[in-house]
């Protein structure tokens, strides 16, 4: 009887440990995409690699991390965001996540693509793409 507890507490400790790795992967996108929400350049940047692969309105280049943060904070000034959401992520791959958010400002709708990749254990953005949705 004693064997059985502690075997269903073992499988029930297992399945709590996935529970909580899977809650850390949802709040890494859901974090970011709450800084493209309130526009928080210099909290996004906290998410970047050392250097970024940007695309921002057909314009794009691979900027350090300060410059990107810059580029965005620029970006974030000239279109207040009313409105985000996640349309979609991909987060089943150990080396790579994605993510699609779409933000609505007063005048534009944007479509954000995001690439991220583990580095030293931690999921940074190496790619981004803010395009015009019309």
């Amino acid at each position: 009887m004693m064997k059985s507890a502690c075997i269903i507490l073992l499988l029930i400790f297992v399945n709590l440990q996935s529970n909580v790795a899977y809650s850390r992967i949802d709040d890494l996108i859901g974090a970011i995409a709450n800084c493209f929400r309130t526009g928080n350049s210099k909290e996004l940047s906290m998410y970047f690699s050392t250097t970024v692969s940007l695309s921002l309105l057909e314009e794009g280049d691979s900027y350090s991390k300060n410059q990107a943060e810059i580029l965005l904070h620029n970006f974030f000034s000239k279109h207040t965001i009313q409105s985000g959401k996640i349309l979609h992520r991909m987060e089943t791959n150990a080396t790579n996540r994605y993510a699609v958010i779409e933000l609505i400002s007063s005048t534009h709708k944007f479509r954000v693509s995001l690439s991220l990749k583990n580095v030293n254990s931690k999921f940074l953005i190496t790619d981004m793409r803010i395009d015009v949705v019309n």
